[in-house]
């Protein structure tokens, strides 16, 4: 597959998962300028590396097509949030945060680790997963998790 089609690929997954080209490139440690040559076809190279997080962020495999193995990301997401503490975030109960914006006090930490340690591809699966099962724009959710990160103050700056 030639790098023009891969940015097609990209360009289509990034808008169903409802990330701007802006903050696609912050998740994967590139410039905007670089995502929007990929999509556009303008891009010449892009090495391996680059190109394999990029795709992972958006859950794509190399060859630009949807990992097949599925796995719960909202579940696991709420899992890996929960690990340090002693209330359990549930999936439903993440995936209303995300949907809402809106995080219980008593949930604010797992929100916390969630935005700040859990892998991005992780995070992102599952806010395409509650955009998906709440019948939410994922634009919207993405505007929730920025929103959500800033009133945090989390230290991840990518949100």
């Amino acid at each position: 597959m030639q790098l023009r089609e891969v940015g097609m690929h990209v360009h289509d997954r990034r808008k169903e998962i409802g990330l701007s080209q802006a903050q696609l490139a912050k998740l994967a440690g590139l410039s905007r300028t670089t995502v929007n040559q990929l999509e556009r076809g303008a891009l010449e190279d892009l090495g391996y590396t680059k190109l394999n997080h990029l795709l992972g962020i958006l859950g794509l495999s190399f060859d630009a097509k949807e990992r097949l193995k599925k796995s719960p990301a909202l579940k696991m997401a709420a899992q890996t949030a929960s690990t340090s503490y002693k209330k359990i975030l549930t999936s439903d109960v993440l995936k209303n945060i995300l949907k809402s914006g809106a995080v219980p006090d008593d949930f604010k930490p797992h929100v916390m680790t969630l935005l700040d340690e859990t892998p991005l591809q992780l995070v992102v699966s599952a806010i395409h997963e509650a955009s998906i099962e709440t019948n939410t724009p994922a634009k919207t959710v993405m505007k929730h998790v920025s929103a959500m990160a800033k009133a945090l103050h989390t230290h991840r700056t990518v949100w």
